[in-house]
This record gives C-alpha cells, structure tokens and sequence, in this order.
C-alpha cells in the first residue's frame, strides 16, 4: 500500500473517530434538547429555522417557540426556510412523497427541487418560482433589487472537461414575474477557477466514483464535480471600493474543492477566490454594513469533505471552525474554534451543511448543522446562549435533528398573531 493510500485511510481512520466524538460531546450542555445555555449578553431577537419535522420555526432568546409555521401548500414538504426583511419568510419546497422527506433537512438540501416559495407569517402563499429546466438545490436569497438568487444545476455532455456526464452548477437571478433575468454556468468559467493538474484529471475521470461518505446525498446519473452549496450577493453596504467587491457580485462556495470565489455580476468571470483555506465549507458571504466586521467574508469551515468526491486530497480535520477573512488582503482576521469557549477543539465538529451570522453587538450565531446546535458566541468566545433542536424526525432507525441554517432576525420583525 502506497504512502498516501495509508495517509488516507489513517485519515478516514481518524474521522470516524472525531465524528461520533464530536456528536457524544459536542451536543446539550445542560438538557438534551432546548436551550441549554443562557447568559446576559445575548443579542435580543428570534432565530429562525427550519426544522426536519417539517415545520419552521421562531424562537426567543428564552427558548421559546414564539411561532410555527407548516409549509404553505398543501401536500409539499419545506426545507430550508429564511426570514426576509419585509417579514415573509423564503423556503425551499418540494411535493410530499417518500423520497422528498429529506427535503426538510440534512442531505436534502444538496437534492435539487423543483419550487420555492415566499409566504407571510399568517402563512400565506406570496411569491412562487418554479423551474422545470434547473434544479434548485441549497441556497436562495432575495436581492436588494427585489428579485432572487438561486443555487442550481443542470445536467450535460462536457467530453473535454469529463468523461461522465456533468451535473453542472449555476446561478440564475429570478424577477418578481418568474423571468430569469441573468444565469450563470460554472461550466463556462472552470479554467478560471486555477484547478491543478491533479483535480482536472480527477473530473476528466469522475473520482472513480458516486459520494459514499457522511451526508451523501442518493446517486444520480450525472457527476456532481464541484458542488456549489451557497451563494450571496455582495450588499451596497459591505462598502468596497475594489471592483472585485462591487455592490451586486456574488460570492460562492465550491466544497468538493475547498474554494470561495467572487463572480462579477456584469462579465460573468471569476475575479477572485481562495482555496485551501477551508474545508468544505457553507454559508459564505460578506458581512453587510452596520455589524462589526462589515465588508470581511464570514463563512462556516466545516473540516470534512468525503475523500471520494474531493479532487484536491485534502479531506478532513477533526474540528470545523468559523472564519472572518479579509479578502482585501486574504487574511483570517477572526475565528471560533471551541478551545476559544474552553472545551476540547473536537468539540465543535458538523462534517456538512451549518452556517454563521455576525449579530449587532458583535457576537456571532453559529448554526452545527449536523448536531441541531444552534448558539451564540462573544468575539472572546464565551457562549452566551445555545439551543439543540428538539423537532426531530425520525424514519424508526435513527433520529434527524438537523439543521441547514438559522438567522436570527429583531423582535420587531415577529408580527403579533391575530
């Protein structure tokens, strides 16, 4: 067995171990479920998710469900769900059927569906977009122009770039109409992400195989190569001069290659990126004007992306942590490991989906997407408040209490129930 075949498995090896490490330590502090830490210096307001049971949820800062909210259609399931400024909320839906249950968390949200959907609080349908040409996977967000960013994916035939067929990555802007009025292909713009040698064969080649690690989504037809997780515009408010951080650019997350990159809304070209620095991360995006930080790229480093569909061999660490980067100068400025809350590093560990949010008052709220962890740490690291999701879902052998992503939004955002 070659050096680096023995590197791997002592690798797989170790992850294994950090992984149900992680899930015995790193869950309830105090309760098994609820909150479990409440400390003054919390940032008031609820947070906001979507949990597997199929619902979405607020929740104040004393652990409290202070509303609920069921899919808006009948006979769909919602997945991930975020809260808008105008005070609907945005969701990922799909038809209920057997193989849509996951939609509603975990690996779900890497299964491309059909809908989302914008709904206010009295649960209303407001604003529907369905596409019968992509796949909608991951992420959405609405824009300051008033129309939607989508994640997608379409399926095609690259011979030059792979063998196998490619499910291809892109983004499309969607207007109040349904009109896409831009779209995006990552197809298009592969040579400007720099891919070494070594990762270009391995997608000329498909890695030699479908995704088998944790939180792999089914096998489908095509080759999910790179695999984009999030995208977010720049906001007019993160106020950058440089070009490449113009109000309207989007940044985007590749996990199967460790990569945050900037793709000009008005070329389409890739003008800046990182690689290695994370692993496999999720939620990148620039901090908007108004919270400390603002105009840093803050992201979720998650520290596993499964051997088998990374092209660049760089595949775990036993911890995920949060980074604040300054892309001006491609520094770390600020990160969240859990010794920085006293506890083992390996403590603070979701090998995939998760997210984190600046608050006002310079704490961050961290999303442990794999464990249903959602809390709140001090720039110093102190946790002054952690919640582990109670709404789970479970199919009789195991129990899913996952959680894509949560925001926390004002108190006056939360319209009083008639």
């Amino acid at each position: 067995m070659n050096s680096s075949r023995i590197r791997r498995n002592i690798l797989a090896g170790a992850l294994a171990c950090s992984v149900a490490a992680a899930t015995a330590f790193a869950a309830p502090s105090v309760f098994p479920t609820g909150m479990t830490i409440s400390k003054p210096g919390v940032q008031p307001g609820y947070v906001v998710f979507a949990a597997p049971d199929g619902f979405a949820y607020a929740i104040d800062v004393k652990g409290q469900v202070a509303s609920k909210w069921p899919a808006p259609e009948p006979n769909s399931v919602m997945g991930y769900t975020r809260p808008l400024a105008n005070g609907n909320l945005l969701a990922r839906t799909a038809p209920t059927k057997p193989a849509a249950a996951a939609e509603t968390g975990g690996y779900g949200e890497a299964t491309a569906v059909p809908s989302s959907v914008e709904f206010s609080q009295d649960g209303k349908l407001v604003w529907k977009y369905t596409d019968n040409v992509r796949g909608l996977h991951h992420d959405l967000e609405r824009m300051e122009n008033g129309n939607t960013l989508f994640v997608c994916s379409n399926d095609l035939d690259r011979p030059e770039i792979s063998k196998r067929k490619l499910r291809d990555d892109c983004l499309i802007e969607v207007d109040k109409s349904g009109k896409v009025v831009w779209e995006w292909k990552t197809v298009d713009h592969l040579d400007e992400l720099g891919l070494p040698k070594e990762a270009r064969d391995a997608i000329m080649n498909g890695y030699g195989g479908n995704r088998t690690g944790l939180g792999a989504p089914p096998a489908t037809s095509a080759f999910d190569y790179l695999h984009m997780n999030a995208a977010s515009p720049i906001p007019a408010s993160a106020g950058h001069t440089d070009p490449r951080f113009r109000a309207g650019n989007i940044v985007v997350s590749y996990r199967y290659i460790n990569t945050i990159a900037v793709v000009d809304r008005t070329s389409g070209k890739i003008v800046w990126k990182m690689t290695g620095v994370s692993i496999g991360q999720h939620n990148t995006h620039f901090i908007p004007g108004g919270l400390p930080g603002a105009g840093h790229i803050l992201v979720f480093d998650n520290g596993n992306v499964d051997e088998n569909t990374n092209p660049m061999r760089i595949s775990s660490r036993p911890n995920s942590r949060i980074l604040e980067i300054d892309p001006l100068t491609d520094k770390i400025v600020w990160q969240y490991t859990a010794d920085k809350s006293g506890r083992p590093f390996w403590t603070f560990f979701s090998h995939y989906i998760s997210g984190a949010e600046r608050q006002p008052n310079g704490n961050t709220l961290i999303c442990e997407g794999a464990n249903g962890r959602i809390f709140e740490v001090t720039p110093a690291g102190e946790i002054v408040w952690e919640f582990v999701n109670p709404y789970s879902k479970s199919d009789g052998k195991s129990t899913d209490s996952t959680v894509f992503r949560a925001a926390k939004v004002p108190e006056s955002w939360l319209r009083a129930k008639k």
